[in-house]
């Protein structure tokens, strides 16, 4: 008879609390080959509709990578000069891919392939991951990974570093199946197309590894010391980052930490998602036998990590007050890996059948507000072709038109209570995330230049400026200047056009040209020129 010792069993249940991250068996009965493959490829085939359902995919810096590919060809054959194209070794992966889709297919299947490939490749990479968590394909978070596919990250077009997540996410799966052992080196190479599109999820995959591996080899009660260490290594980080740099803090991270910011677009018609994805969240944890799964082990203790950085770190670094922000939007792109390890823990719950009805209709409000709102920019965008056909080839364009949902929160006060402010600042807040639109870079393809093209100015792109040009503004200082609308026209600019918004609708746009000495403030609607 084996003998009782509460040391020993002591060490039992501490090895069962941890290796509830371990997969576990499906008890469902399983599908035939030709089922889930059916399945998986109908899943597929309704993910990529976002990508084909207007004549464009998205207005933001999409437009303006495809563009800069097509710049990339004109400075490879000659045909422009003072433009050139630096060496790299990280965050040029999709320029490269979308530079020989340009030229093999031209820029509308150019732009619907990449989205397509990026959108299915990060989908199925966060599916697998959290398949690998609960052991089994849980297909009733489908809805919930998607709405995170199309979110904020992909919308904005951080498209290399969203192609870096999704590659991670499929490293991750296979590192979790395989405990974090060695018998997992064997993957080790997806590193590498992952670190050509972006460093920051690989840092972030090799940080979280190496925790895993500690961690599952620790106890409990030293778990709780490694993730109390973890916690004052960021807060070191921190001290460093901002006696080392000018660091950009925005309210906004305050709410990052869930991923349901990701739904977060272009008003207030995404505040159901928002508070959808929420609620889903509380109400799954709030059953004690889903929260005490959820807690305990070491996916939980990641996901918090994960929140602790995206409140902790800042949102930008900057190595002067006014220069160019090399580090961005920090705490949007980790809430995208934060909402997929939310979702994995909540995998991991007792299923309920409203489950999927909830997603479903959540995703439906999400998917139809995306409709309206690309609908709008691609009206724009339409516009904005009609008016540049116009100009003579090689003609240089600016855009000054306000392309947000046009509503001005400028008169936001404290003074009209919290009950009317709160509101009014989130709502401000939203609208104003994706503010910023590549639209005129799309349509000068292959007949105008972009002269507000912001990627040569910066210095963190392949494509780089110098002095003198007749293409775009060289300098990061000019570049700021003109978006701010404190630039001065000079001679050298000359002739310079401008495209600004003279009526209510959001394709109110007129062309006018600037003249030496005009600041870059948006001008005043000519008479003669009344929106068509």
């Amino acid at each position: 008879m084996q003998s009782f010792s509460p040391r020993r069993n002591g060490l039992r249940e501490e090895r069962v609390m941890n290796d509830m991250d371990a997969p576990k068996p499906d008890k469902l009965p399983s599908k035939p080959p030709w089922y889930l493959a059916a399945r998986a490829m109908m899943l597929s085939v309704a993910l990529a509709i976002p990508c084909f359902w207007r004549p464009i995919v998205s207005g933001t810096d999409l437009q303006s990578h495809l563009y800069n590919a097509w710049l990339a060809q004109l400075i490879h054959s000659g045909s422009i000069h003072g433009l050139w194209i630096g060496s790299q070794s990280t965050n040029i992966l999709v320029d490269l891919v979308l530079a020989w889709l340009l030229k093999c297919f031209g820029a509308s299947i150019a732009e619907r392939v990449i989205t397509t490939a990026l959108v299915l490749i990060f989908f199925w990479g966060a599916f697998q991951f959290i398949a690998a968590v609960s052991g089994r394909a849980v297909y009733w978070l489908a809805p919930w990974i998607a709405i995170l596919s199309y979110g904020v990250v992909f919308q904005i077009g951080l498209l290399n570093y969203y192609l870096s997540c999704g590659i991670i996410f499929w490293l991750f799966a296979i590192l979790w199946k395989r405990r974090f052992g060695f018998q997992a080196l064997w993957a080790a190479p997806l590193l590498i197309p992952a670190y050509l599109a972006h460093p920051m999820p690989v840092v972030w995959l090799l940080g979280v590894a190496a925790y895993c591996w500690l961690a599952r080899r620790m106890r409990t009660r030293f778990q709780l010391l490694l993730f109390s260490g973890s916690m004052a290594v960021f807060l070191l980080i921190r001290i460093y980052i901002v006696t080392r740099y000018f660091t950009v803090w925005v309210k906004s991270q305050f709410i990052c930490w869930t991923g349901a910011d990701q739904a977060w677009l272009h008003g207030w018609h995404y505040l159901p998602v928002f508070i959808g994805f929420i609620l889903f969240s509380a109400v799954l944890l709030w059953e004690p036998e889903n929260r005490r799964r959820a807690v305990a082990g070491v996916l939980a203790q990641i996901y918090f990590l994960t929140a602790a950085a995206i409140i902790v770190l800042p949102s930008g670094l900057k190595t002067s007050v006014d220069g160019v922000v090399w580090a961005g939007l920090i705490d949007i792109r980790l809430s995208l890996l934060a909402g997929v390890l939310l979702l994995a823990v909540l995998s991991r719950s007792t299923y309920r059948r409203w489950y999927v009805p909830a997603g479903l209709l959540t995703a439906a409000i999400f998917f139809a507000s995306l409709y309206i709102d690309i609908g709008k920019q691609s009206r724009v965008e339409a516009k904005m072709a009609k008016l540049i056909v116009t100009l003579p080839a090689g003609a240089r364009v600016i855009s000054i038109a306000d392309l947000s949902d046009g509503e001005k929160h400028d008169d936001i006060s404290i003074k009209d209570g919290k009950l009317a402010y709160l509101p009014k600042l989130v709502l401000a807040a939203a609208n104003r995330r994706l503010r910023g639109t590549h639209l005129l870079s799309r349509v000068c393809i292959g007949h105008c230049f972009d002269y507000m093209n912001y990627e040569p100015s910066c210095g963190n792109f392949r494509i780089h400026a110098v002095e003198g040009n007749t293409v775009v503004v060289a300098t990061y200082d000019d570049f700021n200047a003109m978006q701010s609308g404190t630039y001065i026209v000079k001679a050298s600019d000359l002739p310079l056009n401008a495209l600004i918004r003279c009526g209510p609708e959001h394709n109110d746009i007129v062309m006018v040209s600037l003249a030496e000495g005009e600041l870059s403030a948006k001008p005043a609607c000519p008479a003669s020129l009344s929106p068509q």
